[in-house]
């Protein structure tokens, strides 16, 4: 039966994101998805026991969230955060049992987004996901005072209290890039750029002066595609960019460094490395290897 899990008291910059919105580019619907897919993902497998990319979460990118509870359920976070329970903290990254009436308050600290997944819960879906598109307002949504989690009463209190998520050694270095078809690729990463602005919709850059190639004939995009503007800035497309544009795109980030970019922060810097596809693919299914391994259930709770 379908009732209301948790109502939301207080929120900052929230929305309800999961893996994302795939299959429809071409009738002009962006991904969206979680900013951070590898903390998405640990928050997911606490509260479901496996890597499921459906699983809807709270995503903070800034300021407080406060949660009031309805029923009995198990919740974790994920991320940047400090978080408590009836004003009792509580460890990130575990699977911790939550009382009706109990108020769960969340402080996120940055880089980056932080994840509050709760069992049970059963977002609206639009075209298969729960993700909301910042830009178009499409599904899920931008979370206030107000918004009710609501879901199967049964399936939140299936989950193992005291399971807990390895935390993963942080990557470092130049962000991967692979070839777009663009000579400039090399002048791209001969020195690092400084981040302007930071967004879900994409990263805005400032750096070497690369010869500026004006407009192009507009062509399918995609998240990580680095776009370079008649200005000779460049962008990083994020999961809320556009799906086409007119600029040309100098490279693409590896997929196994885009979490990175949502860790980016205005006034900061940013380095880039050219590699191959094949590096690209072996680093993501290495990394991939990493997450699934980190997951431990253990009865730490009763």
């Amino acid at each position: 039966m379908t009732v209301p899990l948790a109502s939301v008291e207080r929120a900052g910059l929230a929305t309800v994101q999961d893996g994302g919105r795939h299959g429809h580019a071409d009738v002009g619907v962006p991904v969206a998805g979680a900013l951070h897919r590898e903390r998405h993902l640990q928050a997911a497998a606490l509260i479901r026991g496996a890597l499921d990319a459906t699983c809807p979460a709270l995503e903070v990118l800034q300021g407080d969230l406060v949660l009031r509870m309805h029923g009995a359920a198990v919740a974790c976070v994920v991320g940047p955060a400090t978080w408590s329970v009836d004003g009792h903290a509580a460890p990130t990254r575990t699977a911790v049992r939550v009382s009706a009436d109990a108020v769960v308050s969340l402080v996120h600290q940055g880089p980056g987004p932080s994840y509050l997944a709760v069992s049970g819960w059963q977002s609206t879906l639009t075209l298969g996901s729960a993700s909301t598109d910042t830009f178009s307002r499409l599904g899920g949504a931008v979370v206030g005072a107000g918004f009710v989690l609501t879901g199967d009463v049964e399936a939140s209190l299936a989950p193992e209290a005291g399971a807990f998520h390895r935390d993963l050694p942080p990557i470092v270095g130049p962000l991967r890039v692979v070839e777009a078809g663009s000579a400039l690729i090399r002048d791209l990463a001969e020195a690092p750029w400084r981040v302007l602005d930071v967004s879900r919709s994409g990263v805005r850059l400032s750096g070497p002066r690369l010869p500026a190639g004006g407009t192009v004939a507009s062509a399918p995009m995609l998240p990580g595609a680095i776009q370079l503007t008649p200005s000779g800035e460049a962008i990083i497309l994020g999961p809320d960019g556009g799906l086409t544009g007119g600029y040309p795109v100098v490279a693409v980030v590896a997929t196994v460094d885009l979490d990175r970019v949502s860790l980016l922060a205005p006034g900061g810097e940013v380095a880039f490395r050219a590699v191959d596809v094949d590096e690209a693919v072996r680093a993501r299914a290495e990394r991939d290897a990493l997450l699934r391994r980190g997951l431990t259930r253990v009865h730490l709770l009763s």
